[in-house]
């Protein structure tokens, strides 16, 4: 199972070394990691809303690249109608996460509405979180099965349901806007592949795995979460491990201010470098370059 998260992982995110400042995209990735909590009740890991708000307004110290889905919810504090571009990058630790479907699909798309409530990002996320979640799940490589299990838990879906189980409100435009996206995306016989050049996970199982012969790195950071990501899968993690302590948290200049520091969301933190615009701190998870 490790393999198989690694080789997807590793095909979607552009890994580094832990010397190397990640990209956006694998930033989004261990954001979304972090926030990941198991449940106590039941098989899972449920997407700390809270824990995610908290990671998300820190991010904008030291976010290498752009998203205009975040920059939009750092001025509005709310998930705006465009489509997110990077959808993929920040639902696909949930996915992976996860087992049951009912949780699973849950979970990704209050991840996925986090930033956005476009009808393209959340009929898009049904079909990504099916699609990976049948490729990690079974043997098959037969995209006709997975495409047809896709479009049946499309069917299936109740945004209705959903937008009331999560206490969020849609106008009556938006929710006609949905249902007619969703009916022009059953009627296509070829979903999988027409999606295929937009995601990258969708991708790589359609056509790219079947070659694939990835060697598991021990030296980079998706090696490192491919392992915790299976833990997680496997629910060999209990919660009590990953909460994090409640309350305000001083604001990260006052960490920086000493040379070796425990921050509630980074963890124990290492400043190996100090500049006029920016300090270069290391944690567990790699380098964090931060501007000041």
């Amino acid at each position: 199972m490790m393999t198989k998260i690694y080789g997807l992982l590793n095909y979607c995110y552009e890994d580094c070394k832990d010397d190397q400042v990640p990209g956006i995209e694998l930033q989004l990735f261990l954001i979304a990691v972090k926030s990941l909590l198991p449940y106590e009740d039941k098989i899972g890991c449920l997407f700390d809303v809270k824990r995610y708000e908290r990671e998300i307004q820190l991010f904008k110290y030291y976010k290498n690249g752009n998203d205009d889905s975040i920059e939009y919810y750092y001025e509005n504090k709310k998930p705006s109608k465009n489509e997110d571009r990077l959808l993929e990058f920040k639902i696909i630790p949930v996915i992976v996460a996860n087992t049951q479907w009912d949780n699973l699909i849950n979970e990704a798309l209050r991840a996925a509405i986090f930033y956005s409530v476009n009808k393209n990002t959340i009929l898009d996320t049904i079909i990504i979180a099916s699609a990976v979640d049948e490729y990690l799940s079974t043997s098959t490589k037969d995209m006709g099965k997975i495409s047809e299990l896709a479009k049946e838990r499309l069917i299936n879906f109740s945004i209705k349901e959903f937008l009331n189980s999560n206490n969020i409100e849609l106008n009556k435009e938006s929710l006609i806007g949905f249902e007619k996206e969703r009916i022009n995306m059953l009627s296509n016989m070829e979903l999988m592949y027409n999606l295929k050049n937009k995601y990258k996970s969708l991708n790589y199982i359609y056509k790219e795995q079947k070659t694939d012969k990835s060697e598991i790195n021990g030296n980079t950071v998706l090696s490192s979460f491919s392992l915790y990501l299976s833990k997680l899968r496997q629910g060999v993690i209990g919660p009590e491990r990953l909460k994090v302590p409640q309350g305000n948290i001083p604001e990260l200049r006052e960490f920086l201010k000493h040379s070796s520091f425990v921050h509630p969301l980074l963890g124990r933190c290492k400043i190996i470098k100090r500049g006029v615009k920016e300090v270069i701190i290391k944690n567990k998870t790699g380098i964090i370059k931060v501007n000041i």
